[in-house]
């Protein structure tokens, strides 16, 4: 495993000598992804450089984030002589989805990421698993190149609430907190970011839940719900208001494993896992996804939602 140390200073090299950046996260972009990827970009720009910002369509409620403007609206094919492609949060080169292609035409790759699946895919690596997001570690790269503000302290303090569920999680650490802590000095308004990320909720959202509720399965202390697009569709919503239903179902008083599935428009279902108990890392791994020990995420093609709930229903009882 590389040095995320160790590699920072040859990842700094890379964009003082490059001209045409690309920064992307994985599909269906989270919390994580999206500040990742918008502090990193807001970094770059400090040091003179125009960066292009790959995400797909995210939700409303990181609207309060600047950059913004860097999100590239265009077809993906227009965009040529990339000197430098910068992955953030994908654990394998397949979670950049359609933003694959323009990696693999990149003279030079780096892969900035956080979990323990990640295969290393870049020609350069900034992999540290013991950190708790990929917002954490570029806090650390921008620390050290030396110009945070408060805007890009802002989607750095939003990436790593997110990912730790408000540092509820175990992957927080000492250094998460001290992190957070410097971010606070700086001026970031942490309250109104917790608000944001883990409170606040849309109307869309809430019918989704409900939804999701109304099509719960529970076997043992497994609990497994899912969505079908044309049930997504009929309440008037997108998948992109389907956050934190699978925390709140692992909330659920004697559950200790969480799956939540839903069907994309293209019939791939996206799967979501988390866990108490078990490593359901090695679960989405079978699926083709991958994450952390008590989260995990995986987008299955060929199934139905049935097919895809009965299959890994089958993976954990075999656990």
């Amino acid at each position: 495993m590389n040095n995320i140390y160790q590699n920072i200073e040859p990842f700094v090299q890379l964009i003082k000598d490059s001209k045409t950046i690309v920064l992307a996260g994985h599909t269906s972009p989270d919390g994580d992804a999206i500040s990742a990827s918008l502090s990193l970009g807001m970094s770059l720009q400090k040091m003179g450089k125009e960066p292009i910002i790959l995400l797909e369509e995210y939700g409303s409620s990181f609207e309060y984030l600047k950059g913004h403007n860097m999100v590239y609206k265009e077809g993906y094919e227009n965009i040529q002589d990339i000197d430098l492609f910068i992955s953030l949060d994908c654990g394998d080169i397949e979670r950049l989805g359609l933003a694959k292609d323009v990696f693999e035409k990149a003279k030079n790759t780096v892969n900035i990421d956080h979990h323990i699946s990640n295969n290393n895919f870049g020609k350069l690596n900034i992999v540290n698993p013991s950190s708790s997001s990929t917002s954490e570690i570029v806090f650390e790269i921008i620390d050290y190149i030396g110009n945070i503000d408060l805007d890009i302290a802002t989607a750095l303090y939003t990436g790593i609430v997110f990912d730790t569920g408000g540092f509820k999680h175990n992957c927080t650490t000492k250094r998460t907190h001290q992190i957070a802590g410097e971010l606070i000095d700086i001026g970031v308004d942490s309250v109104c970011i917790h608000s944001n990320i883990l409170t606040m909720h849309s109307l869309e959202n809430s019918k989704l839940l409900a939804k999701s509720i109304n099509n719960i399965y529970i076997e043992n202390d497994i609990i497994i719900s899912t969505l079908s697009n044309e049930e997504i569709l009929s309440l008037g919503c997108t998948n992109k208001n389907t956050g934190g239903i699978v925390q709140y179902l692992l909330d659920t008083k004697g559950m200790n494993v969480a799956i939540f599935l839903y069907e994309k428009e293209d019939k791939s279902i996206k799967a979501s896992f988390r866990s108490k108990a078990i490593d359901v890392n090695q679960i989405a791994s079978k699926f083709g996804g991958g994450g952390h020990i008590l989260a995990a995420g995986a987008t299955i093609k060929d199934m139905t939602l049935e097919q895809a709930k009965e299959a890994i229903l089958e993976e954990i009882r075999s656990v």
